[in-house]
């Protein structure tokens, strides 16, 4: 996935949302979804790199 595709398009709003009104006010869960979030994000441009 690159930052000027059509996946990003959609994928950064929906971690966006989740991030910020989902798991308000509980930092680790925060962060254990930014790391999943960056995983998937990595990992959709090549699996190698998950």
């Amino acid at each position: 996935m690159l930052f000027n595709s059509f996946e990003f398009l959609l994928f950064f709003p929906v971690v966006f949302l989740l991030y910020w009104f989902v798991f308000q006010k509980n930092l680790k869960a925060q962060n254990a979804f930014i790391l999943v979030a960056s995983y998937v994000f990595y990992g959709w441009w090549d699996w190698r790199f998950s």
